[in-house]
C-alpha cells in the first residue's frame, strides 16, 4: 500500500517537473507589463523591437530599461511578443507610435491622434456643406493604422485634412439621390 501512495506520488512530481516552465514577470522602464513571458518570447521581442527601433532612427537606438523576475509555472505563459514589442519601442527615446493615413491605399503620412483626424475631417465636410445637401462624405476609402516613426514626423492634422480631401474629394448628396462634388 504505502509502495503505491509513494509511486503515485514521485510520479505526479514528475508529470508537474516535466510540465513546468521558466517564465519571467517584465518591466519596462519601471512598468508592470502584464502577463507572464516565455524567455525565448522574451527574446525574440527584445530582438524585434531592437531592429525596428535602429531603422526608425536611422542608427543605434537607446533600449529602454528591462527588468525582470523569474518564476517556475505550471500553467502557459499568458505574454505575447507583439504586446512586450510594443511597450518596448513605445519606451524607446526617438520612436513614437502614431496613425497612419490611407487613401484607397496610398499612403498619405502620418498623424498623432485619429480622432482629431476624424473630428477635423468632419468639421471640414459639414463645413462646406451645399444648401440643398444632407450629407457629406470621401469619394474614397479613408483607413488608419497603428505604426511607429521617428518622433515629430507626424503630419499635422489640418494639412492631413486638406491631403486627404485633395486624394479624396468630398461628395455630397440631398438624400433623394443627386450627388455633386464640392
Amino acid at each position: 500500500m504505502w509502495k503505491k501512495f509513494l509511486l503515485s506520488a514521485l510520479a505526479l512530481l514528475f508529470v508537474a517537473a516535466a510540465n513546468t516552465q521558466l517564465c519571467c514577470s517584465l518591466w519596462v522602464d519601471g512598468q508592470a507589463l502584464p502577463g507572464i513571458y516565455r524567455l525565448a518570447d522574451r527574446d525574440r521581442a527584445c530582438t524585434a523591437a531592437a531592429a525596428a527601433a535602429e531603422e526608425i532612427v536611422s542608427g543605434p537606438a537607446q533600449q529602454p530599461r528591462l527588468h525582470q523576475r523569474y518564476h517556475l509555472r505550471l500553467r502557459p505563459a499568458s505574454g505575447t511578443v507583439p504586446e512586450l514589442s510594443a511597450a518596448l519601442l513605445d519606451a524607446t527615446p526617438g520612436v513614437e507610435r502614431s496613425e497612419g493615413v490611407y487613401v484607397s491605399g496610398v499612403y498619405l503620412g502620418s498623424v498623432a491622434d485619429r480622432e482629431a483626424l476624424f473630428g477635423s475631417l468632419r468639421q471640414f465636410i459639414t463645413g462646406q456643406l451645399p444648401t440643398w445637401a444632407e450629407t457629406g462624405y470621401l469619394s474614397q476609402e479613408l483607413v488608419t493604422r497603428p505604426q511607429y516613426g521617428r518622433s515629430g514626423s507626424q503630419t499635422p492634422v489640418e494639412d492631413m485634412v486638406l491631403l486627404v480631401s485633395g486624394m479624396a474629394p468630398v461628395l455630397y448628396s440631398d438624400g433623394r439621390g443627386y450627388v455633386a462634388s464640392a
